[in-house]
């Protein structure tokens, strides 16, 4: 079966809510197999005119980046699953380049997101990235599922 060799990729921002994917996708990677690809995009649309006059600043958000995924891959590590990184910039808003990474990659079975991030954790709804995501990936039709894990404090939800 071809989708047993595909990977699982999970975004991440460093928020709680991505840290409890991270760990559902390495829990879903193991029990499947397969690897685990983090991916973390450095979107310059966001920070704006800041990034466009000051280099040192891409050069934080980059190290900012690193260190995020840094932290992911030691969360993955207790799950002995093997893993990949991507980091992306991007002119644009994150859940636009979290597409173009799916669009370009063909071995991506399906994509691992925590249900709001760093700018909504108190927001009862989905985030601004999960909800663009979900709507971007419908407009492309690319077919990669999206699988939300809800974020819900002391509580680890199984696979």
């Amino acid at each position: 079966m071809v989708a047993e060799l595909k990977r699982i990729m999970v975004a991440t921002d460093g928020s709680k809510a991505a840290e409890h994917a991270v760990r559902y996708a390495a829990r879903l990677a193991k029990r499947r197999g397969t690897e685990l690809v983090i991916l973390h995009i450095v979107s310059y649309k966001r920070v704006g005119y800041w990034a466009f006059i000051d280099g040192h600043f891409k050069k934080e958000l980059i190290l900012a980046a690193s260190k995020i995924v840094d932290a992911a891959e030691a969360l993955v590590k207790e799950y002995e699953v093997a893993c990949s990184r991507v980091i992306r910039e991007a002119e644009k808003l994150p859940h636009l380049a979290i597409v173009d990474v799916l669009e370009e990659r063909k071995d991506i079975w399906v994509l691992v997101l925590g249900d709001k991030g760093q700018d909504f954790e108190d927001r009862q709804t989905l985030g601004s990235t999960t909800h663009g995501v979900l709507h971007e990936l419908s407009r492309r039709q690319i077919p990669v599922p999206l699988l939300v894990v809800p974020y819900v404090e002391g509580v680890e939800l199984t696979v």
